[in-house]
């Protein structure tokens, strides 16, 4: 329970409001690994229900409670001769992967649960081999309330067979394994090569096990040591004290075909093999059984560092909850591919909804990550065989997927495989742009997340064949954007030149990031001009009266500038046309009287790309509004639903779409949270609902070797009555070291020169450069040290300064450096070459302004790589072509280091 302080007057009053159970009739949260079926068990009635296969049984949009109940399942409590037959309570809570539910007392007994799949983050080998594995984990606590030592019994029911067939595998019924001391039950046929597991375990002193059937459970708390469904464990617990009740079931399915179904003369032979790490149920079960705790305690930690910020609760709540794709979605086979399920759709693969989705599995399990991005570049078209120009196309799909589903759409594609058609709504996508983009987004993405050398020298050469597939798609039409193809957004078939013209700009700035890193420096300057020349082309093809305002989708005209504000890249989009944009599909949704319609055509979408936006421009409280939206729409009125999300807003439909983790990308964007391991570059720069108070208070950070916490105070604070201001206090723990070279922070001064205190454990941090960024509606920090620093445990803290503080703060402060930046022309004519000088390597923007700061073209976008004094021709016309007339106006020059601005006149010549 909760407890809320109300003041009313001199008056204190204490309401007791149960929102621990935040989130009930769930009707309990699926358990499992990735890619293994689950188990789901509902307090509410007491019953199980489990879906051992793949896609799961919800693939049918039907209940797993209608279909797949277990015909007698459920927990049972002796305590002191006082027993509960099938525990039932309303008091459960929902939290992906965590369920939870307090079942009251048995003669001053209390009964809770804790129930989860093995879902623990981290890299490691350990936690990957949990996460992959078909476990289900129930803790049940007892704690003895009462004055006298009491003999208390759990016992676990579970039948392997519904009221239309077997369940999990194996028998329907169970039989005590003679190994293992009554403390198992193993449903396995002879010669079957499917079989299901239970196990159990008590910390209690001297517990005693018994398996099978009631027998006289309810009243000695003992089962009949028989055959049976039952698992059961009997301790004697002291007055005051708990004892832990554990459980896990496991299980072991086969698939196997024996049909060519791709005409490749392979056979998918099983593509049920939990990552070849067991032989059989029991196996699983007993290491799953081995690490209970450490399972346990992962997840509970998990669910409670994610609720346990600052920022809204419905906002946390919604970050966990929309990671059951995770289970449901997540597929495999015997030889190393995996892929997800779309979703309401007979589909396995999607790169483009699977992009959008996979921050979260990224930045935890990226070896699954490797395996996906592996199997998408090996079944590429090649050109082989086939038009050449579709040399690099990533396929939709690795199915060839029905509308719904049918045995043949269950196997996916072998290796390698090119040569066949995807999508049946679209057999052929080879015209699809976003798929290569997204391609390329996760092969961005698994470098910021491990910055390993080696891999990238493997695949950024498959993401350059990839990204030359898309120019050529520019090419064909003489554009450097390609407003002919086709994409994700494509219900009506037609092209959609918005969304993948700010995808493409996107993707040319990733290969610019991906080929640096691998030191092409050929290919840098190559994908810095085709973005410059698309950024241009923008300005006249798409920035029009059509923008975000077209159809039921327009949301995703936005994708690209949200999409390079995650990645932390410049922004693709000048002010102007981001904040029309914005207002723009304000007006389309936002003016709806339903929030069905508010919410858009696809919902996931309209969050992520149009809330996204509206986080990057600086309106956190604009994007909270929508994702409020989202959560009322499903959590709210549906909860039932909130594990089994449409991609349409629709939300009376089991559909379990598999973009739902992509509200994750909307936490990175708030937190302005990113970590470049490749790198060692940190990017902290926070954009927070007004809700929050200028504040985030122990905010998690997702990152392979270990998670991190963030803490922030963006108020403006006097500093010893002096007139300098503390605009920001920023303090970042790890729980085990990080390394990192540069930290960029927002710049919420309005000065050109703040000055910034570093404060790494308790040592000031003395040796380190700054340099200020204006590039569209982003102002930056980038903190440059000497040395490279390691964050671990003890953080560290940078605080940001309006002046030069001097009483009462110690360390050292730095202002940024002097800037030596220069325009040095005054006049602009035709035939006259325009002069400027840059002080570091980056992207430049040349702006021509007019007196009253209205924007009116822009005369440059371009990389340099190096500092110097460089020079251009400009034919001065508008971007829409039209001349200048002769007038004085305003050149503002942009770099990574600063901006500067100088009055100019155009002459007439």
């Amino acid at each position: 329970m909760y407890y809320h302080l109300h003041r009313l007057s001199a008056l204190i009053f204490l309401f007791v409001i149960p929102d621990v159970w935040a989130l009930p009739k769930t009707n309990g949260t699926p358990l499992g690994g990735m890619g293994t079926g689950y188990v789901i068990y509902n307090a509410v009635t007491g019953d199980f229900a489990a879906s051992g296969k793949v896609p799961p049984f919800a693939s049918d949009m039907k209940d797993e409670f209608v279909n797949n109940k277990s015909i007698s399942s459920g927990f049972h409590f002796f305590a002191g001769g006082m027993a509960q037959k099938k525990a039932i309570t309303d008091k459960e809570d929902g939290k992906f992967p965590l369920y939870s539910a307090d079942f009251g007392n048995v003669n001053d007994v209390g009964f809770t649960l804790s129930a989860c799949g093995p879902i623990v983050p981290g890299a490691d080998q350990l936690n990957y081999q949990l996460v992959t594995s078909p476990l289900a984990f129930f803790k049940i606590t007892a704690t003895n309330r009462g004055s006298a030592p009491t003999e208390v019994a759990v016992a676990m029911e579970f039948t392997n067979r519904s009221s239309t067939g077997n369940l999990l595998g194996g028998a329907d019924t169970g039989k005590v394994d003679p190994s293992s001391d009554n403390k198992a039950i193993t449903f396995a046929n002879a010669g079957d090569t499917d079989n299901t597991y239970l196990i159990v375990n008590c910390d209690g002193a001297s517990p005693v096990y018994s398996a099978g059937a009631f027998g006289n459970f309810l009243t000695s708390g003992l089962l009949a040591d028989s055959n049976g469904n039952l698992l059961a464990a009997k301790c004697v617990i002291p007055a005051g004290g708990s004892v832990h009740f554990k459980f896990v079931l496991s299980w072991w399915r086969t698939f196997v075909s024996t049909v060519d179904r791709y005409g490749t003369g392979k056979v998918d032979e099983d593509n049920y093999y939990y990552q070849n790490f067991y032989t059989d149920s029991k196996q699983a079960a007993q290491f799953g059984m081995t690490h209970f705790d450490r399972v346990v305690n992962a997840v509970q930690t998990m669910v409670n560092r994610v609720m346990g910020s600052n920022f809204p609760e419905f906002y946390n709540e919604r970050l966990l909850n929309n990671l059951y794709p995770q289970i449901h979605n997540s597929f495999c086979a015997k030889d190393g591919r995996v892929a997800f399920w779309e979703g309401h759709y007979a589909h396995t693969g999607i790169i483009d909804q699977a992009e959008h989705a996979s921050l979260w599995y990224t930045y935890n399990w990226p070896q699954h990550q490797w395996q996906e991005l592996q199997y998408w570049y090996r079944t590429a078209h090649t050109g082989e065989g086939e038009n050449p120009d579709l040399k690099g196309q990533i396929h939709h799909d690795f199915n060839t997927g029905e509308e719904f589903w049918s045995h043949a759409s269950r196997f996916m594609c072998p290796w390698d495989n090119y040569l066949r058609d995807d999508y049946w709504y679209h057999p052929n996508t080879t015209n699809w742009g976003d798929l290569n983009s997204m391609a390329i987004f996760k092969t961005y993405e698994l470098m910021l997340a491990t910055g390993n050398l080696d891999s990238m020298k493997v695949y950024v050469p498959k993401a350059m064949v990839t990204a030359d597939r898309l120019m050529t798609m520019c090419s064909a039409i003489g554009k450097h954007i390609p407003i002919e193809s086709r994409s994700t957004y494509d219900t009506e078939g037609n092209a959609t030149p918005n969304y993948l013209a700010g995808i493409t700009l996107t993707t040319f700035l990733v290969m610019e990031e991906l080929t640096r890193f691998i030191g092409d420096t050929v290919a840098v300057k190559k994908y810095r001009e085709w973005y410059n020349a698309a950024r241009q082309e923008c300005a006249t093809l798409i920035y029009n009266s059509q923008f975000c305002t077209h159809s039921d989708y327009a949301e995703g005209d936005m994708a690209g500038y949200t999409w390079a504000n995650y990645f932390c890249l410049e922004p693709i989009m000048d002010p102007e046309i981001v904040n029309e944009g914005c207002r723009r599909l304000w007006q389309k949704y936002g003016s709806q009287s339903t929030i069905q319609n508010k919410l858009g055509r696809w919902h996931f979408y309209t969050c992520d790309h149009w809330g996204g936006a509206e986080i990057a421009r600086g309106r956190p409280d604009t994007a909270m509004t929508i994702f409020k939206w989202d959560y009322d729409f499903f959590h709210t009125t549906h909860p039932y639903i909130v594990y089994w999300q449409d991609l349409w807003n629709d939300n009376n439909i089991r559909s379990s779409y598999l973009t739902a983790p992509s509200v994750w990308r909307s936490y990175f964007q708030m937190t302005g949270y990113l970590l470049d391991n490749a790198n060692q570059r940190l990017w902290l720069r926070p954009r927070i609902p007004t809700s929050m108070g200028q504040q985030i208070t122990n905010a998690p950070l997702l990152n392979i070797k270990c998670w991190g916490n963030l803490n922030f105070d963006g108020r403006i604070t006097d500093v010893a009555g002096q007139i300098p201001k503390r605009t920001q206090r920023l303090s970042v723990t790890f729980d085990s070291l990080i390394t990192v070279k540069q930290l960029v922070l927002n710049n919420n001064t309005d000065i050109d020169k703040p000055f910034i205190r570093v404060t790494s454990g308790n040592a000031s941090i003395n040796d380190f450069a700054c340099s200020t960024e204006v590039s569209g509606l982003e102002k930056n920090i980038r903190i440059t040290f000497k040395e490279p620093l390691q964050i671990g445990s003890s953080g560290l803290l940078a605080e940001v300064y309006t002046g030069e503080v001097s009483v009462g703060v110690p360390g050292d402060n730095r202002s940024l450096r002097e800037s030596v930046l220069s325009i040095n022309t005054t006049v602009i004519a035709k035939g006259r070459p325009i002069q400027y000088t840059v002080n570091a390597a980056g992207p430049v923007t040349i702006d021509l302004l007019a007196l009253n700061g209205a924007k009116i073209c822009t005369m440059l976008h371009q990389y340099k790589e190096k500092p110097g004094t460089y020079s251009f021709f400009w034919n001065n016309r508008k971007e829409e072509g039209v001349m200048l007339a002769p007038k004085i106006m305003v050149m503002r020059l942009s770099t990574r280091s600063g901006i500067i601005s100088r009055l100019v006149s155009r002459e007439l010549k």
